[in-house]
């Protein structure tokens, strides 16, 4: 009887690991800077896309957004640019066919006054996460092939989709808006559940609007709101009891006003467009071969570690933070609202039972001072957060903030507080070695005795007695039915051979 291994493909989706580039992008305005008596406020975001993949390197195209705040002899002035980004991630670790997730943060916006005309520049950190497809052959059994299996949990990849969603809000002010002074969004995501064909993400977005008033009094007022949504995203493999996870990031954010100046009203159109990318995936058994033997060939076994991986439902919690900040030249003073603010982390680390997760949360306050002119200080406040949670020791948290406020307190200093929303994203992994190769080598040498008593070592299962002693377990089972495994060591084997 010949000795013929089967095998059969195994398809895993791995994590292959992360590339990080940082890209310095600029962009002139067309604010002359003699006008200029403070800036005020500089905020960025950007959106970055993929394009050509090739070993070695991957393409990144995307924009980034730039809105100014600035104060001038006739009063505040706002300004919007917007510059091209094109860059690349470069690794040995990028390959053709590659899934690469981007995700991509904006650092430090700047402001340069030195020219003629205002240029604005800022870092964009862009973090790539790289994903493969890889196929095993798998040895499933064959001719004169005899298999020892098990039953393993294995991570069925169901699909990463891409979509753009869009966010559309109305709502009234109390009063004649004169100019959006500056506007901010951020998003996060609270739940993600499967249906039939799609991948449902649930989420917020916490909108900012620092609004001029129309009028002599010409306050400025901060306006917070929180707007939900529900994306459904199609995958064709998504089912109901299938599990997914969703990043999300915004697109861009556009605000219209209409004011009606007889009633003192203004009407607030905010349109804000996401980015999305989902991953559906499914917990599934596999029988997989974890040893074989033939009784006529030497066999030679190559294993590998196949691992399968995925991201779990995200969950979110939300902290809030109080601190005293010092800040000089506040005599006279008064606060008009804080304008920007921001949470990064700079530490994240899992223990038991907990994730601690330290940083600095950022808040940028415009003030008043006793002339009346406008001015601004950065408050900076570090902070630890610990978030209870069992799961997996590999995670990334992402950090919201939702809203902001402050006051001066003994003139020489700031009380501040903000509220983050942390989303927690859970990598889960599962693995499982599997044969990939099975070389048939010489005949085995054939024991021409008839009948063969054995002993058996102790602790031994059927599968170990069956592969030492070179017997199809079956056989071993018919012609010693009274033996119990694992064996006390005491059994004694019976082996027939025809002849």
């Amino acid at each position: 009887m010949p000795t013929e291994p089967v095998f059969e493909k195994l398809t895993v989706r791995e994590k292959a690991g992360e590339v990080l580039s940082q890209i310095k992008v600029e962009c002139k305005t067309d604010i002359p800077t003699e006008i200029v008596e403070r800036m005020l406020n500089e905020n960025a975001s950007a959106t970055v896309t993929l394009g050509e993949i090739r070993k070695g390197r991957a393409e990144i195209n995307g924009k980034v957004t730039f809105f100014l705040c600035y104060s001038t002899a006739d009063g505040i002035k706002k300004a919007e640019c917007g510059a091209e980004v094109k860059d690349s991630l470069v690794s040995d670790l990028i390959e053709d066919g590659d899934r690469i997730n981007l995700y991509c943060r904006a650092d430090k916006p700047e402001v340069d006054l030195s020219g003629l005309k205002a240029s604005v520049s800022v870092y964009l950190t862009v973090r790539g996460v790289v994903f493969r497809k890889r196929e095993y052959p798998i040895l499933t059994g064959g001719e004169n092939v005899f298999t020892d299996e098990r039953t393993v949990n294995v991570i069925k990849h169901l699909g990463s989709p891409l979509s753009v969603y869009t966010v559309e809000e109305e709502f009234e002010i109390p009063f004649a808006v004169r100019e959006v002074l500056c506007h901010r969004a951020e998003a996060c995501v609270s739940s993600v559940q499967c249906g039939v064909g799609t991948v449902v993400c649930d989420g917020e977005i916490y909108l900012t609007e620092i609004l001029l008033q129309s009028g002599e009094k010409s306050d400025i007022i901060r306006e917070n709101k929180v707007l939900s949504f529900r994306a459904e995203i199609a995958c064709d493999d998504a089912m109901p009891q299938s599990t997914a996870n969703c990043r999300v990031n915004v697109k861009s954010l556009k605000t219209d006003i209409a004011v009606d100046e007889e009633k003192n009203l203004s009407a607030v159109t905010v349109n804000v467009q996401l980015s999305l990318s989902a991953e559906a995936y499914s917990l599934e058994e596999k029988v997989l071969v974890k040893d074989a033997f033939s009784v006529e060939r030497e066999l030679s076994l190559k294993r590998e570690r196949a691992v399968f991986s995925a991201e779990s439902e995200p969950f979110s919690v939300y902290a809030k933070f109080t601190g005293t900040v010092a800040a000089e030249g506040l005599e006279n003073a008064k606060i008009v609202a804080v304008i920007s603010e921001k949470t990064e982390i700079a530490s994240c680390e899992k223990t038991d039972g907990e994730i601690s997760v330290g940083g600095v949360a950022t808040l940028n306050v415009m003030f008043i001072d006793g002339d009346g002119k406008p001015f601004s200080r950065k408050a900076e406040m570090p902070f630890e957060h610990r978030i209870p949670f069992d799961g997996a020791v590999k995670i990334d948290v992402i950090a919201v903030p939702k809203c902001a406020k402050a006051k001066i307190t003994n003139g020489n200093g700031l009380e501040c507080e903000t509220e983050t929303v942390f989303t927690v994203y859970e990598e889960k992994e599962t693995a499982a070695e599997v044969i990939t190769e099975a070389a048939v080598g010489e005949e085995k040498t054939e024991n021409d005795h008839a009948i063969s008593v054995y002993i058996p070592l102790e602790g031994e299962d059927l599968w170990e007695l069956a592969k030492r002693l070179n017997v199809a377990p079956e056989t071993l089972v018919l012609t010693n039915k009274e033996l119990r495994f694992p064996l006390t060591g005491k059994e004694r084997i019976t082996v027939y051979r025809q002849k």
